[in-house]
Formats: structure tokens, C-alpha cells, sequence
């Protein structure tokens, strides 16, 4: 195993370090507070050392994440519960209790809620979505996820909230079905609506569009096994006014969810529609994608009604959610 010690003023910092340098798949050792600087030891600073490691499971981990467990305090057994019950992967969950124990020594917690938000602030990549005026918005994801209702959600928003003209594309041309439901959604919002049977036409169709916003629903794909299609991404990447989101299901197992983003270009993926938060009681998927990735949510859908069942979360929301706040 390859191990480091990180050293910086805060939790948050120290867990940039160690994703910068690690990667993602890091595992915290070790946390504790540290003395830097000052003469004969007067004058010091107060900073947080970190140990991380990467390369698998070590003994010297799984004692770290067990030590103490019956010297806990009531606060941090009850936040170690939360943390558990939230069904993240034991990855995960150890380095979320670790932080949790040394967030709780810097003593600025006295609530469960303010040291998960202590422990979640520093552990999870929470990136802002950005918002452009004009734009074309290529929705991607798994077959059943929600695209087609969340893409009418998103054109309501931006008519009646932003005073946008918007314009749809349909490329899920396999289900007769969607195509009449987005056509359906087009009528009722006084939207154009246009249909493209293979790449070279959708490619043409976005490039002649001059709506402020463009929505392009793709056909469902088993992500597990497949990938978008390789003139679809070049387009993506040359165009600076194409982005793509990857619809989620929050429904859906963590793994399976990561596996299915990783079918994607990390470096294309322009934001995260999380869909079906009112279809799961556990929270872990959030967590997970949070913990892994730096890619901002973009909204997230609570149901099926349109154009009510949609939120757009900032930060905050999504700490609140995590800590069991509403």
C-alpha cells in the first residue's frame, strides 16, 4: 500500500490533498491534531494530520476503524449510526467515520446534525452546477430512469421562470411510445419539436437550432455493457455550446450507478440529473456519487407530476438531505 501523511489547517483541505494526490479510492488510516511552526514549542499551529493510504485493504485500516468503538462518545455513536443506516460501501462508510471522529475532537460540533455536516463537508466533492443562457442539453441514461418527464420539467422551468425559448430533439426513436410523450409535452408547452433517426441528423438538428435552450432526449441505453455513440461524444467535445447530462436513479444500487457514469467521459459530463428520490428510504447512492465524483447535480426529481416534482439543490440542500434534514 502506498501511504501518505497530509498535514493542513482544516478536514476539508486535508481531504483535497489526499484526493489530488491518491485519487478517489484513497482510504484514511489515521486523524489526528498536530502542532506546527512556532519556537520552543509556544506559538504553534493548530493543524489537522491526516494518514491515507491506497492499494487495497491493510490490517493496520480495519484497526484504525475499530479502535475505540466502546470509548466513543454518545454524539459520535449516534452520528456513526446515521452514517450506516445511509448504506454506503464499507469504503466509504470507514473513511466517513473516521472523519466524523476527528471532526468531533476539533469540538465545533454539539449537534448529530452539525458534525455529519462537519464529516460531509469534508469528505464529499460538492461541485455548483453552472447555468448558461443559450445552450443545448443532451440527456443521456439508462433505459427507464425518467428522462423524457425530467426534460419536460426543465423546459417548463425555463419558460415560465427564466423566459427562455426552448426547442426539443427526440433521438429515442426505439420507443414509439417516448416520442409521442415528449410530443405530447411539446404541444402543451407551444414547443417545437424535431426527430432525428441517426447521428449525422441529430448533430444537424442542434447545430441549426437557435432556441435559448436545446433539450435532446437519447434513446435508454444498457449502460452496464454499452456507450454513447462515438460521433455523438466528438460532437459533444468540439461544440462549446453542447452539454451533456447523465440521468441517474437514486433508486438504483450505488455500484451499479458508478458503473454506469463510468461509461461516460468524465471529462464530458456536464452535470448529474438524479432521478427518484421519492422511490428510495436510503440515501447511499447521493452519498456515493458525492464521495466519488466531481460532477455537480444539476436537479433532482421527487416524482412523476409535471412540472411540480423537480428541485434544483445547492449545497446545503444536499447536506441537509444527507443528515436527514428536509
Amino acid at each position: 500500500m502506498n501511504v501518505k501523511r497530509f498535514v493542513a489547517p482544516t478536514l476539508e483541505e486535508a481531504a483535497k490533498d489526499i484526493r489530488k494526490q491518491l485519487g478517489k479510492d484513497a482510504v484514511i488510516l489515521h486523524v489526528k491534531e498536530v502542532m506546527t511552526g512556532g519556537l520552543f514549542g509556544f506559538f504553534g499551529k493548530k493543524q489537522v494530520q491526516v494518514t491515507a493510504g491506497i492499494d487495497g485493504p491493510s490490517h493496520r485500516n480495519s484497526n484504525v476503524s475499530r479502535e475505540g468503538d466502546d470509548k466513543q462518545s454518545p454524539l459520535l455513536k449516534e452520528a456513526n449510526r446515521h452514517l450506516q443506516q445511509l448504506g454506503v460501501s464499507n469504503r466509504v462508510l470507514k473513511n466517513l467515520q473516521l472523519t466524523a471522529q476527528m471532526a468531533e475532537k476539533q469540538g465545533d460540533a454539539r449537534t448529530k446534525e452539525e458534525l455529519l455536516m462537519h464529516t460531509f463537508r469534508a469528505s464529499l466533492q460538492l461541485q455548483p452546477f453552472a447555468q448558461k443562457r443559450q445552450q443545448t442539453l443532451i440527456v443521456a441514461g439508462p433505459t427507464g430512469v425518467g428522462k423524457t418527464t425530467t426534460i419536460a420539467k426543465l423546459a417548463a422551468k425555463a419558460m415560465f421562470e427564466e423566459n427562455k425559448t426552448v426547442s426539443f430533439i427526440t433521438f429515442d426513436t426505439y420507443r414509439i411510445a417516448a416520442v409521442e410523450q415528449l410530443k405530447t409535452y411539446a404541444h402543451i408547452l407551444d414547443c417545437p419539436i424535431y426527430t432525428a433517426y441517426n447521428e449525422a441528423e441529430l448533430i444537424d438538428l442542434c447545430s441549426r437550432q437557435t432556441a435559448d435552450l436545446v433539450l435532446v432526449d437519447t434513446a435508454g441505453r444498457n449502460y452496464l455493457h454499452e456507450q454513447m455513440p462515438v460521433e455523438l461524444i466528438n460532437y459533444i467535445r468540439q461544440s462549446a455550446s453542447c452539454h451533456l447530462l447523465v440521468a441517474l436513479s437514486l433508486a438504483a444500487k450505488a455500484e451499479d450507478a458508478r458503473h454506469m457514469l463510468s461509461r461516460f467521459p468524465k471529462e464530458l459530463v456536464n452535470g448529474l440529473i438524479l432521478t427518484k428520490l421519492d422511490e428510495t428510504a436510503s440515501l447511499g447512492t447521493l452519498c456515493e456519487l458525492l464521495y466519488s465524483e466531481a460532477i455537480p447535480v444539476a436537479c433532482v426529481t421527487t416524482g412523476q407530476n409535471v412540472p411540480e416534482d423537480i428541485c434544483w439543490p445547492d449545497k446545503e440542500q444536499l447536506l441537509k438531505w444527507l443528515t436527514g434534514g428536509v
